[in-house]
């Protein structure tokens, strides 16, 4: 049901997401001159124009950018106001906008399939929506409302968000195959020795210590996936957690130092505003995210 929905506006912020009309389409089940119709029906109602599209391809006007932040807010608040006012008949409904950083469907401790499987076996006609992003844009989407919850290693937590420890992560210290210190013997890696070569860190998360190195890494990712790549040209050394970097050491392909300075935890937190009266569809899956959080009981003797 749309309480509080407009059509032109709904046309607008789906092309745009689509990058033109052609995918939109297949997204808004109707066709390309439907579409266009829409568009200029919307600039006529704004008095300007809000794309070029044509042969030089699909692009927001400068007004159409400011234009499309405006819709795509509103369009959010109007589905969480129809969700609250569905949810006064006892219907899970409406959308359901989930931040998570990279790399944590393996995370030990945080079973995150466990709590969507939990989420989704229940009737609902929830909306879900899936964000993965650095700790910083979370908190910021989560200010907006463009979030209702994030999963992350939130190391600035900020007085407007409510946060519940969840689970932490371990990191350990890697180099990758042709690197110099992948053959060196074990009892010759020390803190010395690493801090001679480059180093790579994560653009949010400073792991590893100055000391074992410069104060500036000589390269900066923004996921997981970018520092294992970096890591295993065997230029740099870098951090990744144990969960992630296990297979690629299985195969050979990473090295970790091993050493007591070289290993490090992230605390994994769910986070939430506090000025936030939840919905349904939101304090489930907290509810779904705790019981898969939640400690396996020790086997019987």
């Amino acid at each position: 049901m749309k309480l509080l929905r407009n059509t032109l506006l709904e046309t607008f912020v789906t092309v745009a997401d689509c990058g033109g009309f052609s995918d939109a389409q297949y997204a808004l089940g109707i066709t390309q001159p439907a579409i266009s119709i829409r568009i200029r029906d919307l600039e006529t109602s704004l008095g300007y124009r809000v794309c070029e599209r044509g042969r030089g391809g699909f692009r927001l006007t400068e007004r159409g950018e400011i234009a499309y932040r405006k819709a795509r807010e509103i369009l959010r608040s109007a589905r969480d106001f129809d969700a609250e006012l569905l949810e006064l008949r006892d219907a899970v409904t409406g959308s359901l906008r989930i931040g998570v950083v990279d790399a944590v469907s393996s995370l030990p401790g945080l079973n995150l399939l466990q709590a969507l499987q939990k989420f989704l076996s229940r009737p609902n006609g929830v909306q879900l929506e899936i964000v993965v992003a650095p700790p910083s844009d979370l908190t910021q989407q989560l200010i907006t409302g463009a979030l209702h919850a994030a999963i992350a290693p939130f190391r600035n937590q900020i007085a407007d968000l409510a946060y519940e420890a969840l689970c932490s992560e371990e990191h350990r210290l890697y180099c990758g195959q042709g690197h110099p210190l992948f053959t060196l013997p074990q009892h010759q890696v020390s803190p010395q020795e690493i801090a001679r070569h480059p180093l790579c860190q994560r653009s949010y998360d400073m792991l590893v210590s100055p000391d074992l190195g410069s104060p500036d890494p000589q390269a900066l990712v923004a996921n997981m996936e970018a520092m294992a790549m970096l890591i295993e040209t065997g230029h740099y050394l870098g951090p990744l957690p144990v969960h992630y970097a296990e297979s690629r050491v299985r195969a050979g392909r990473l090295r970790e130092l091993s050493h007591p300075q070289l290993r490090w935890h992230s605390a994994f937190s769910l986070a939430t505003r506090r000025s936030q009266v939840h919905r349904r569809a939101v304090e489930l899956f907290i509810q779904d995210v705790r019981t898969a959080c939640q400690p396996a009981p020790a086997a019987s003797q």
